[in-house]
């Protein structure tokens, strides 16, 4: 068995992730989490602490992901179609024409080159191995090695980057309807994702620490299509994906998707997923109960409720959700977190979510 690069960091954010990750106990939990919107600032500001300092600066960031440039097309990538008082209209480099405001943070699709079924043949992705999707990730990864944080190599789904490229709206009534087309097109789509995953692992040297796909397919209530539908397009194409980069010497393979990915579990990790984040509670995504279920099956990143417990800022209410997830990360299997923190969490709560995790997280 390849033997973890890891083990040598002894102590670090990523030696804990390590040992959780085996079902080992950790150190200390070692928690995952990302900020968004104007959290930083508020939090900053809230603490007295300098500007320049972020809450994974402050907390000791475990986890990160880092990526290059995966687009189809990255010669067109952020180039600017024209611009107004306040928008930039760019090309973001998957055949699409994205409006996007200059203080936003998500972007508008005005147009697209991809239109019917007959445009397939316009889609020959660029060269993976290509300079300019990674000319500063080396250096990127390697500055988060030396502060000790383990690094995910990422790459985004066959689902969501299909969206990308044909539109959500048509991409689900294809998979209903044209499903000699859908074959076809997600072969493409694999290939292409196959290949930038390789590249990725390879370029920062991420082989040890594994592959995070992100892959959002699923609303708070449900998946976006049946299991039916993964099992027809996404289980044999992940398979062989995932089968790919472990030959290559990858690892291990983490899942993220947003929502209540739950009927798609299993069928998720039948395709080699061993990973997942960030199990929404939610959207009755529950920890406790997913481990009496499948046991050291998998390995949990997340479990903390963003949308109800945090923004409500009560005490009480934080500490008895969160008390049950810290015990649970006693024997491993569990790195802390939820899906993003925004401007709907105040920084009061979630530096007391963090006191909890450093003071009953800390299991010598």
């Amino acid at each position: 068995m390849k033997k973890d690069t890891l083990t040598i960091l002894n102590n670090t954010p990523a030696m804990q992730v390590m040992k959780a990750i085996r079902f080992e106990q950790p150190d200390y939990l070692p928690f995952w989490d990302n900020f968004w919107g104007d959290f930083s600032a508020k939090w900053s500001q809230y603490m007295g602490v300098p500007a320049t300092t972020t809450p994974d600066d402050y907390y000791g960031r475990c986890v990160c992901e880092r990526l290059g440039n995966e687009s189809l097309f990255p010669s067109l990538s952020e180039k600017v179609v024209r611009t107004d008082s306040e928008y930039d209209i760019v090309n973001d480099g998957w055949g699409r024409i994205i409006k996007r405001s200059r203080n936003g943070y998500f972007a508008e699709t005005v147009d697209r080159i991809f239109k019917d079924h007959g445009d397939l043949g316009k889609i020959m992705p660029e060269p993976a191995d290509l300079y300019s999707r990674f000319s500063d990730f080396p250096e990127e990864v390697e500055l988060q090695k030396q502060r000790g944080v383990f690094v995910f190599a990422k790459i985004g789904g066959l689902y969501c980057r299909g969206q990308f490229v044909r539109g959500e709206e048509d991409l689900l009534m294809d998979m209903m309807l044209e499903k000699s087309f859908c074959n076809d097109f997600f072969d493409l789509m694999a290939e292409h994702l196959t290949q930038m995953a390789l590249e990725t692992l390879k370029r920062g040297n991420l082989w040890d620490t594994g592959l995070l796909v992100c892959d959002d397919m699923a609303s708070s209530k449900m998946p976006n299509f049946s299991p039916d539908i993964f099992e027809e397009f996404f289980l044999p194409r992940y398979k062989k994906m995932l089968s790919t980069v472990r030959k290559a010497g990858c690892s291990r393979v983490f899942f993220h998707s947003d929502g209540n990915i739950g009927p798609l579990l299993d069928l998720l990790i039948e395709s080699g997923f061993e990973g997942f984040n960030p199990l929404e509670p939610s959207c009755g995504l529950d920890l406790i109960k997913l481990r009496e279920k499948y046991g050291k099956k998998i390995v949990f990143c997340g479990g903390v409720c963003n949308k109800y417990i945090l923004p409500r800022g009560n005490k009480k209410e934080i500490e008895a959700h969160v008390r049950p997830l810290i015990e649970l990360g006693r024997d491993g299997g569990l790195i802390i977190g939820q899906a993003s923190i925004g401007d709907d969490v105040e920084p009061e709560a979630y530096d007391y979510y963090m006191s909890l995790v450093k003071k009953y997280g800390n299991y010598n």
